[in-house]
């Protein structure tokens, strides 16, 4: 089954679902790959809102205002939440929330009947949802909710496949579409995008900037390991995971394993001592002095034989 072929009307028809790269990066992998490779991220791009990277104090506090518990705070504006974290704001935003608030059945059903899909109400109202989910109410909860689709064409699954960057995350998350795929005999179809079971490739290492993202006054950057052959979309799967905007230093093929570079590269600068998302712990603070000798380090790594090619 040749591969769902993706012309640049369906490129930026696909971009028009979503309202940042990120978001576009992390629901679409596979159109999104296909617009890198062909140099149309900024074509499809173009009519996506700018995500904001800046808070003052009174963002912060009127932001909070939103939500009844700093829970929910967390979960649905994380990066305001984060950043009210790393000014000492957190008491002042939160001042007017409630100190407790007790999701009954009754008030859980009503929550999610404001929503269509299990999708919408995790998205939307992530506190609601994950009290359902421990208390084993899902399926009470969202019995009015449409029933997603069961029949899949060859190409939906390939597209659904394509927001995914293992076989197991989407056997996870999409089990019907993976059985179906399976039982069609087109898992290596779906799957070809993806990283193998192993991990990645270990020949590429990436730094990229956490907009708005400051520790003891200096920038934070997030440093990582990748595969080459996915070019920009792990970076912004990570970005997404922990809900910072992201704009890339640099990103290159290196030689040997990029593990052993990373470790070099994580030596330098300050742990801003991030928590509760993959990758956490491979931030880095640093001065304009200590990102130049990073990119240094890459920069002497580089693969010249993939740059030749």
């Amino acid at each position: 089954m040749p591969a769902l072929k993706w012309t640049e009307e369906k490129l930026i028809a696909d971009a028009k679902r979503f309202e940042t790269r990120n978001e576009w990066c992390s629901g679409s992998r596979g159109a999104y790959a296909a617009a890198q490779r062909r140099g149309l991220l900024d074509v499809c791009c173009a009519g996506m809102r700018q995500v904001k990277t800046s808070w003052t104090d009174e963002d912060l506090i009127n932001d909070a205002s939103r939500f009844e518990t700093r829970n929910e705070w967390r979960l649905n504006s994380n990066r305001a939440y984060k950043t009210a974290i790393l000014r000492g704001l957190l008491e002042v935003c939160c001042a007017a929330m409630h100190n407790r608030f007790t999701w009954t059945t009754e008030a859980l059903i009503e929550d999610a009947s404001r929503f269509a899909t299990r999708k919408e109400w995790r998205r939307n109202s992530g506190g609601a949802y994950s009290v359902a989910k421990s208390r084993g109410l899902l399926g009470a909860c969202c019995a009015g909710m449409r029933q997603l689709r069961t029949d899949w064409t060859d190409e939906a699954l390939i597209a659904g496949a394509s927001r995914f960057t293992t076989r197991a995350d989407w056997r996870r998350d999409s089990p019907n579409a993976y059985s179906a795929a399976r039982l069609r005999n087109l898992l290596d179809a779906c799957c070809s995008h993806m990283e193998s079971a192993g991990g990645t490739d270990n020949d590429a290492v990436y730094i990229w900037k956490a907009i708005g993202q400051f520790y003891n006054g200096n920038q934070v950057y997030k440093i990582g390991v990748t595969s080459a052959r996915l070019g920009e979309i792990r970076v912004l799967q990570c970005a997404n995971e922990a809900d910072f905007d992201a704009e890339i230093v640099i990103l290159a093929n290196v030689n040997g394993k990029a593990t052993e570079v990373e470790k070099s590269l994580l030596a330098i600068g300050a742990d801003p001592k991030y928590a509760g998302f993959n990758g956490a712990s491979e931030f880095r603070a640093m001065t304009a002095a200590k990102l130049n000798r990073a990119i240094g380090i890459i920069n002497s790594n580089i693969n010249q034989q993939m740059l030749a090619a």
